[in-house]
């Protein structure tokens, strides 16, 4: 199948089979992905028709997040600059929050801005090195959270919110950033 229509919208889609329970459906900014259990025998039409108005509202909002991502500006920062700003957030926050990291690595990632291993080592998207610092801060103090507290709970944002308060404008800015990048060919 190559394209679907979701009310008024006609949108790329791609049928995957894979060894997965349930169907699953995935949205990019322009397409979409419908991923099937291996043994399904229906009709992925139905299952994305009856998915249509959410498919609609996310592709609204996806045009939306576009709009407002074209606004922003972004940075060229050379990765020794980059790794030099992360390096400071890195030895600022894990001095206030009291814990210690393991290796840091730098490395292109297709769907997130960082991590943090079980182990304690950290590994940050190059693509930081187009945002804004107080982004990129944003970035090493949630992952240096993850040290503290190994998930998102409450207790996991209060720790962001102690040291950042707008921490959540900071996390929804993120999106908009990743759209940015997904307009300037950066990201699929």
């Amino acid at each position: 199948m190559d394209r679907f229509m979701a009310g008024d919208l006609e949108v790329r889609c791609e049928v995957i089979y894979r060894r997965v329970k349930n169907p699953r459906i995935e949205l990019r900014f322009d397409s979409l992905r419908l991923i099937l259990p291996a043994d399904f025998t229906g009709d992925p039409i139905e299952v994305l028709s009856s998915r249509s108005d959410w498919i609609q509202r996310k592709i609204h909002e996806f045009h939306e997040m576009l709009e407002r991502a074209s606004e922003l500006e972004l940075e060229y920062r050379r990765d020794k600059e980059l790794r030099s700003l992360v390096s400071g957030f890195l030895d600022h926050y894990s001095d206030v929050l009291g814990v210690e990291y393991g290796r840091v690595r730098f490395r292109r990632m297709r769907s997130r801005w960082g991590s943090c291993s079980s182990r304690g080592n950290l590994s940050f998207n190059t693509l930081l090195s187009h945002l804004p610092d107080r982004m990129v801060e944003y970035v090493v103090l949630h992952e240096l959270a993850h040290l503290r507290e190994m998930n998102h709970s409450p207790r996991f944002w209060g720790i962001l919110e102690s040291e950042i308060p707008d921490y959540s404008e900071r996390r929804r800015m993120l999106r908009y950033y990743w759209a940015r990048l997904y307009m300037e060919g950066l990201v699929d």
